[in-house]
């Protein structure tokens, strides 16, 4: 596994890496790991997210936050500054449990728990893919599978602005059991930890063999067609 920690300047870059990534992955076989720091807020929807059932269009627009899609399914979420982006990219050759999606979601967040509580973050697995203390979720994530390889990648509130994320998106219409119908402010909360100190706990549990310090050409010849293809397209951006 190569380490990847390299945000790009926009939010809509960022998510066309993690998807050049598992490109790349599927030629190759390479596995990452990769974090990202978003500087600016933006709403991310699942692939098949309905926008209008989903978020705020109105406060969005008002205040210019843009409305991306992401190449992975799951719910609408608000990413933004205190918000810790990661992305694992696996080769699900090497382990059965990745060739189906709940042995995904139970792999990979088992390993994500983990490396959480090396810093004494007592959390736990709620739902189909969330993490949480207690009752209130931190962490939503969700996945893209391909022929060999899968991307799986998620949010880690840290020290968020919590209150936007009840001015932006909607309740969800699927919740999981566990939430009760809480609205967004009593259901979410920080880890309330730097996310250096997160990044490097979860670094140190997964053991990336080395770290690349720079995206290389065939990473970036994925990433430029993407951007041309699909990310810069407004039947994919629904709100930019």
């Amino acid at each position: 596994m190569h380490l990847l920690d390299i945000t790009l300047e926009s939010v809509i870059e960022n998510i066309a890496l993690d998807e050049a990534l598992l490109m790349y992955s599927e030629q190759t076989g390479k596995q990452y790991l990769r974090f990202w720091s978003p500087q600016q807020y933006a709403v991310v929807m699942g692939r098949s997210g309905k926008l209008e059932q989903e978020t705020e269009t109105e406060y969005c627009r008002h205040n210019q936050i843009p409305v991306y899609r992401r190449p992975s399914g799951g719910g609408t979420i608000l990413t933004g500054p205190g918000c810790l982006m990661y992305a694992i990219i696996l080769n699900s050759n090497l382990n059965p449990r990745l060739k189906e999606i709940q042995g995904c979601h139970d792999l990979v967040l088992g390993e994500m728990k983990k490396a959480l509580h090396r810093i004494n973050i007592p959390c736990d697995i709620l739902g189909i893919s969330d993490l949480a203390i207690g009752d209130l979720k931190f962490s939503g994530n969700s996945l893209r599978l391909k022929r060999d390889s899968i991307l799986y990648h998620g949010t880690l509130l840290c020290e968020f602005d919590l209150e936007q994320i009840s001015y932006t998106l909607r309740s969800p219409v699927k919740q999981p059991d566990y939430r009760q119908n809480r609205p967004h402010a009593e259901f979410v909360t920080n880890l309330n930890h730097p996310e250096s100190e997160v990044r490097s706990a979860i670094v140190d549990h997964w053991n990336p063999e080395d770290q690349e310090s720079e995206i290389t050409p065939q990473i970036k010849s994925f990433h430029d067609e993407l951007m041309a293809e699909k990310y810069q397209d407004a039947n994919w951006n629904v709100l930019s």
